[in-house]
């Protein structure tokens, strides 16, 4: 799709990704097809004077939680879990539960964390030999086709505001990601000698 000329909106983007980054890199060249200033924050939070009421905030695979006063009607988050594995370590659960299939989510942010309404999801076939690396690589690149999709809504002047999903199941936190990490590569490694 070409870019509207009639489109002008200032995007800010939160992530955690590092500089050069090619996600990052290909999430901006969507964005800038809303014809506006472009700001990048890496794990920290954008000036007042950059946000207001008419500006898209996208948080792409970040980790910085977004405060209330800088949420409005543009701001969304990249989830890199399905709807059913809120906050932390979804690539793991996907694991441990002997999953088939992960998903990755857009919503809209709201004061709690995942839990804002679900627009978007996008899903993808796991195998045995996945690990939570492969799998959260993967579900990055399906982050990107997220946005790529955000950004063409907004193209055809069409602000999202329906849901396709629910949240659901147990939100897990970052320290509880990281102990059952732990334990995942402690469990691995002892089969791997056997």
């Amino acid at each position: 799709m070409e870019n509207r000329q009639d489109i002008n909106m200032d995007v800010c983007i939160s992530t955690s990704l590092e500089p050069g980054n090619v996600l990052l890199d290909l999430c901006i060249a969507e964005c800038s097809k809303l014809n506006g200033n472009i700001q990048v924050e890496y794990d920290t939070l954008p000036s007042n004077d950059f946000i207001n009421e008419n500006t898209l905030y996208l948080s792409f695979l970040g980790d910085t939680i977004i405060p209330e006063h800088l949420i409005n009607q543009h701001t969304y988050n990249t989830h890199p879990g399905p709807p059913h594995y809120r906050g932390w370590g979804a690539r793991l659960r996907t694991i441990l539960d002997n999953q088939q299939q992960h998903g990755v989510t857009l919503h809209r942010v709201v004061k709690r964390v995942d839990a804002g309404d679900i627009l978007h999801t996008s899903w993808f076939d796991v195998d045995k030999n996945d690990t939570p690396d492969t799998i959260h690589a993967t579900a990055e690149i399906h982050c990107l086709k997220l946005v790529s999709w955000l950004i063409k809504q907004y193209q055809q002047n069409i602000v999202p505001n329906y849901k396709v999903a629910e949240w659901s199941g147990t939100f897990m936190y970052k320290k509880e990601f990281f102990e059952q990490l732990k334990k995942y590569n402690l469990n691995r490694d002892i089969c791997e000698k056997i």
